[in-house]
């Protein structure tokens, strides 16, 4: 017995600094402010995912959410912002996986972190990119984009906006006549330009095209992976609407790879990390939540959880897969070949 009450004494002094530190952090968030911010522009999906989860941040941490978008520079005002705030677990981001992979391997002006070294909190949805066309193009499907004898025009806020580069290597692969056409403000200046015809599409997230293409006269012609998705599945993929080399395969799959990081949360390096437990602990409960799932459907939305350690091991797959010969002719490719 004696054996037994000292064992269990044990256990409970173990548990006690963690019980300690997981109230310390709790009583820590209690009326604070905490600035929340997306790199996504006001009415697009990254804004709409944020909005979402503000309550449901405000009812669990008793903090008050800021939500704040800062699309600027392809979503690296928005990382600079989070990374060099005041490490105090007070300023989170909404960010794509794809947006930060892309921007350092691309070796873009303005990227102040190495992405395999950020505080991640959770991925709260992982995503594939569609082919979206406007209702004045006269490109109904694949082969047609293929077959065009007329450069096809695309939008984009830039070249490291996360879609731009992605639209530059399909065109590569699938050996359309292309030009990217960067400089918009954000998602509602892409959109009326695509339907007044300035362009003819844009490649985006299945999210983003479930939230505003059907409903403005854009249609999906295409997904841009293996797989089709649950929003559009008449879409075909581009391996199922096209004949792809074993070269253009490997650097379609290759760059879905990196789109598949899909929408992560970062906390500013060096937070405490009874604050980070609490944060990682936070947004698991509320992505996990049917509710939250229910919610984020009607919202064309998706919400699959992954913790730190599932998207700290993607992201180094994503950054280490081409070798420097091959990165050397993508960033060629996905940065020079296709813009004004």
């Amino acid at each position: 017995m004696p054996l037994a009450l000292a064992a269990l004494g044990a256990m409970v002094m173990a548990a006690m600094p963690a019980c300690a530190a997981d109230e310390s952090a709790a009583a820590f968030f209690q009326g604070k402010q905490v600035r929340f911010y997306t790199m996504g522009s006001p009415g697009g999906g990254y804004d709409t995912y944020m909005r979402a989860l503000v309550p449901h941040l405000e009812k669990k941490l008793g903090a008050k959410i800021l939500p704040t978008n800062e699309p600027g520079a392809g979503g690296l005002i928005a990382v600079n912002r989070t990374i060099n705030a005041p490490p105090d677990g007070l300023t989170i981001l909404l960010v794509g996986g794809e947006t930060l992979a892309t921007a350092q391997l691309y070796e873009s002006p303005g990227v102040n972190y190495d992405v395999r070294k950020l505080t991640w909190l959770a991925r709260l949805s992982s995503e594939s990119k569609v082919a979206l066309i406007g209702p004045k193009s006269s490109y109904a499907t694949v082969a047609d984009l293929i077959k065009s004898d007329k450069i096809v025009t695309w939008a984009g806020s830039s070249k490291i906006d996360g879609n731009s580069d992605f639209t530059a290597v399909m065109a590569y692969a699938l050996g359309i006549k292309s030009k990217i056409i960067t400089g918009y403000k954000g998602t509602g200046d892409m959109n009326l330009a695509i339907q007044r015809g300035e362009v003819d599409g844009r490649i985006v997230s299945e999210e983003s095209a479930a939230l505003y293409g059907p409903s403005n006269g854009m249609r999906v012609v295409a997904t841009l992976a293996r797989k089709r998705v649950e929003q559009f599945p008449d879409a075909p993929t581009l391996f199922e609407a096209a004949e792809l080399s074993p070269a253009a395969a490997r650097l379609i799959d290759w760059r879905a790879g990196i789109a598949g990081l899909g929408r992560l949360m970062v906390v500013t390096p060096g937070t405490p990390r009874d604050r980070l437990d609490l944060l990682q602990k936070t947004f698991a409960e509320i992505v996990r939540d049917p509710a939250f799932i229910a919610e984020a459907k009607r919202l064309n939305l998706s919400a699959n959880h992954a913790g730190a350690d599932e998207v700290r091991a993607a992201v180094e797959q994503a950054m280490t897969t081409l070798d420097k010969a091959g990165l050397a002719e993508t960033r060629a490719i996905a940065l020079e070949r296709y813009y004004q």
